[in-house]
């Protein structure tokens, strides 16, 4: 029953105030969580954003044809459409390209930039990418090309010899808040911008706001730190998209289920950004980027089943190779080192960064999953981590194997010719002796804090919403109930969740516990138990309850 053998409540003595304990527990303050107008920065203060805007703003001028290169995740994607929504507003000569995921691998490459010349680009302007793309950028130049790059990604020890390099995490980059999605680089882009192109203060202000949607949907997707600027763009882009003009985001909320439920990170987390993201990762994000820019419904509710669609066979995919993975690692005994490295034959490209996910959950230790999907000799892989091993920084320790590799401390991508890949193996699962502990590979679960039973309530649940919305670095508050009895177990969704009554000796409360079913044979009415949970507002047939959103559970450690 239990899934964590280590528990961990960080505040175990008496309080005031919940939300005070909540913050000291992540060292935030009510200021890191401000949403007022202050909370944004000056984007003149990003590391060569007065070149990049004098480049596109003499190309707007003069009629140059603007090229914007994307990358085929929802990040990417949505950060291509903010740009590309902002030339059509101004009037620029504008297009796109994104790479694609089987043919291109990520990132703009020499052939990329052929592509961009047909279609007649005098600037090029990246989004999502380009802080390693040294080898295109060259060819770029070469052709008499110009490239200014929006990214966000870790640069390497050098930077390419792009015309302009927008990405706060540049090393001389005095930019305050770092934690920018690519969506929310390109956002402060058109903030820059339109001081110059839309001479009205309200009506900049109206057009701003208005992409705040795609801001807020990139974002959340990209799991990035959801404190400062972030939470300001997030919260009110939420807002927008709860009540979006945007045609494509009307169509796919009605069939991902979500348009008549409040629009929140779970809602773009779990309903939206997938179906965004099933499109390049199983066939072309140009799909996911019509959606967004359509206009015409009927086009619009097309595309959007057809994201349902490929999401559909994305779920598939990936539990087969979840599957398949979670096999080889028991039956190559894998997990006796301290990080994963698995290559498959055929695992689709699509699913390897999400097996990894997989893995690092199942089995507590950094993962890397690569597959011979193309077939070229070259794997193709995604990693991801835990423990806090940086998995960006590992593989640059290892990148003289590799034929390409980047990404963030969390998540990174690769590709390693066959024939180094024992060697890769190798050298990381060394490198992981040398950077984890044994403790560290320690499955442990923190709770903020252990509530008595009158405060598991509705009015608990409205005080720490005021701390959303919630994301890396501003986790969903996690709280522990003791010594409760469980009145009623059930398996719902075909068996695939476990539905909850708990006694908490106050009341009797609602529980879910998702993916955890077949618990249900192993649980009785009468056990006591240990509950670890968040907390949220459930609305059924017109009454509201507060639901325990249980997260693991064993048999109850009552005093001797």
């Amino acid at each position: 029953m239990q899934r964590y053998p280590i528990w961990h409540v960080r505040h175990t003595t008496p309080y005031n105030s919940l939300v005070d304990v909540i913050l000291a527990n992540r060292s935030l303050t009510l200021q890191n969580l401000s949403d007022t107008p202050d909370a944004l920065n000056d984007p003149y203060l990003m590391k060569d954003m007065d070149r990049m805007v004098a480049r596109i703003l003499q190309a707007i001028r003069e009629g140059e044809r603007i090229v914007v290169f994307g990358d085929y995740d929802v990040d990417g994607v949505t950060s291509t459409s903010v740009l590309l929504d902002f030339f059509d507003h101004v009037g620029a000569d504008s297009t796109f390209l994104l790479p694609d995921r089987f043919r291109d691998g990520y990132g703009m490459k020499p052939p990329g930039v052929e592509r961009a010349i047909k279609k007649g680009a005098r600037l090029i302007v990246t989004s999502d990418n380009g802080v390693s793309s040294f080898e295109a950028i060259d060819a770029a130049n070469q052709a008499g090309v110009d490239v200014v790059v929006i990214d966000h990604h870790h640069p390497q020890d050098r930077l390419p010899d792009a015309l302009a390099l927008v990405n706060p995490n540049r090393a001389d980059c005095e930019y305050p808040f770092k934690g920018l999605a690519a969506v929310g680089v390109a956002f402060k882009v058109v903030q820059a911008l339109s001081q110059d192109l839309i001479s009205d203060a309200g009506e900049r202000r109206r057009y701003l706001n208005s992409l705040l949607d795609l801001v807020a949907l990139g974002t959340v997707a990209d799991v990035a730190p959801m404190i400062e600027e972030n939470r300001l763009l997030t919260r009110r882009g939420m807002q927008v998209l709860e009540q979006t003009e945007r045609t494509g985001l009307k169509a796919l909320k009605a069939i991902a289920g979500a348009a008549n439920r409040p629009v929140d990170t779970t809602a773009i987390g779990f309903f939206l950004g997938p179906r965004i993201n099933s499109a390049g990762r199983l066939a072309s994000a140009e799909l996911a980027l019509n959606l967004l820019r359509s206009k015409d419904f009927g086009e619009a509710s097309r595309l959007a089943e057809e994201l349902d669609g490929l999401n559909s066979e994305r779920k598939t995919l990936q539990s087969n190779g979840v599957n398949e993975a979670e096999r080889q690692v028991e039956n190559e005994g894998l997990d006796q080192n301290k990080i994963l490295v698995l290559q498959g034959a055929d695992w689709h490209l699509g699913v390897v960064g999400l097996i990894a996910g997989r893995l690092v959950d199942q089995f507590w230790r950094p993962a890397l999953v690569c597959t011979d999907y193309r077939k070229n000799g070259i794997y193709t892989g995604s990693a991801r981590t835990t423990g806090g091993y940086n998995i960006v920084e590992a593989i640059f320790r290892v990148a003289d194997l590799l034929t390409e590799y980047g990404g963030h401390a969390e998540a990174a991508g690769f590709s390693v010719p066959a024939e180094n890949f024992p060697a890769f193996r190798d050298r990381l699962i060394e490198d992981a002796e040398a950077h984890l502990s044994d403790e560290d590979l320690l499955p442990q679960l923190e709770m903020d804090v252990a509530l008595e039973p009158s405060a598991i309530s509705l009015p608990t649940v409205e005080a720490i919403s005021k701390l959303s919305p919630f994301g890396a670095g501003n986790e969903t508050p996690r709280f522990m109930a003791k010594n409760c009895r469980i009145a009623d177990a059930r398996a719902v969704g075909h068996g695939a969740h476990l539905k909850l009554t708990l006694d908490t000796g106050l009341d009797a409360c609602d529980g879910i516990w998702f993916r955890q079913g077949e618990l249900v044979y192993e649980l009785s009415v009468g056990d006591e138990v240990d509950v670890a949970f968040g907390l949220e507002a459930n609305t059924w047939q017109g009454r509201t309850k507060v639901q325990m959103m249980v997260e693991d559970m064993r048999p109850a450690e009552r005093l001797k």
